[in-house]
């Protein structure tokens, strides 16, 4: 019951990461925060999940933003902080807080598919409305709930 209203709570959450990330561009911390305690109680409820899992996930991640700072330092011959002006600080912290979720083998299947779905759904709504940045966060919660849902309601694994 408590891992069910730990997901409960989750979605809610990611809702609003959508909502606020696709229509004020930003999201609150405290949004991250409760998405990040959410996934610490459903992975301390977890028989699957570990705390090593957590580090894993979150080496992954440092190990991408570095590559991308050093991409693009090398394409400008000059250090570049790829924060703000790449990707937001709020997509990294939105990734940091959904770690505890994931072991590494699904997260970064999760991760790959996730930019994906997130690069399709601009395409898509790009043909329809002019943005011109991503509202990466917000994609990739509406892809995290997408998953909860069909694992959850439908009882169909397919990445966490």
């Amino acid at each position: 019951m408590l891992l069910d209203l730990g997901y409960v709570f989750l979605v809610i959450t990611l809702l609003f990461v959508l909502y606020f990330d696709t229509k004020k561009r930003t999201i609150h911390v405290i949004l991250p925060v409760l998405i990040f305690c959410f996934s610490i109680l459903i992975n301390y409820t977890s028989i699957d999940l570990r705390l090593m899992d957590i580090i894993y996930n979150f080496v992954f991640l440092l190990i991408n933003i570095s590559g991308l700072t050093l991409y693009f330092s090398i394409k400008e011959k000059v250090f570049v902080n790829p924060i703000d002006r790449f990707i937001g600080l709020g997509d990294i912290v939105f990734f940091i807080a959904i770690t505890p979720l994931f072991k590494l083998e699904t997260f970064i299947p999760f991760f790959i598919v996730g930019l994906l779905f997130s690069l399709l759904l601009y395409a898509i709504i790009l043909l329809f409305k002019k943005i011109k940045t991503i509202p990466l966060a917000g994609y990739l919660a509406l892809y995290l709930v997408i998953n909860i849902v069909i694992q959850n309601v439908f009882n169909i694994n397919i990445s966490i």
